[in-house]
């Protein structure tokens, strides 16, 4: 026959045990989750920037005007508009809408940047990822985009003049 105590102790101990056992658990997940996460966000800003390539190539294309892609000089927000002198000055939407001629909108938690080609004319503001054609090409060749969250290596987007498409690239140059 067990006492109440006794009955208490092994509640305890029971209680104690499972709590072990929840800790040991949490440290072997928690590290997994930040590593399930992975690179979504540099992921989804280069979906972004691509999309606003590809974008902007339909509209100039069935426009006949010339659509300039570019990032802030901060690289925290992105701008497509017809090319031109103004460019910068035209009223933008606020979200990313695929009907839309002009949108401007920041990027979250990344930043981007122009790590090689061209160096952007124009506008002190603003810098050129590529400026589509109405042939459906890009007046920039071999411009690579950078895409950049905290100290993280960079997702990388290679953009091709001749065709006025784009690629994400691994760091040893082939593509995702």
């Amino acid at each position: 026959m067990t006492t109440r105590s006794t009955r208490r102790g092994y509640t305890l101990l029971e209680l104690v045990v499972v709590m072990a056992i929840l800790l040991l658990l949490a440290a072997v997940v928690l590290p997994s989750i930040g590593a399930f996460r992975g690179d979504t966000r540099l992921r989804a800003a280069a979906d972004v920037i691509r999309g606003e390539l590809a974008t902007a190539r339909g509209h100039a294309m069935e426009s006949g005007v010339p659509y300039r892609v570019a990032i802030n000089q901060a690289g925290t927000r992105i701008r497509r508009a017809p090319d031109g002198p103004e460019f910068a000055q035209t009223e933008a939407f606020g979200h990313p809408d695929g009907n839309a001629k002009v949108v401007e909108y920041a990027f979250e938690h990344v930043t981007a940047e122009i790590l090689a080609g061209p160096e952007s004319a124009g506008d002190s503001e603003w810098r050129t990822i590529a400026t589509l054609l109405p042939d459906g090409t890009a007046l920039e060749e071999n411009v690579v985009v950078g895409v950049r969250e905290d100290d993280r290596q960079p997702m990388r987007i290679h953009v091709r003049g001749l065709t006025g498409t784009s690629r994400v690239v691994t760091n040893d140059g082939g593509a995702k």
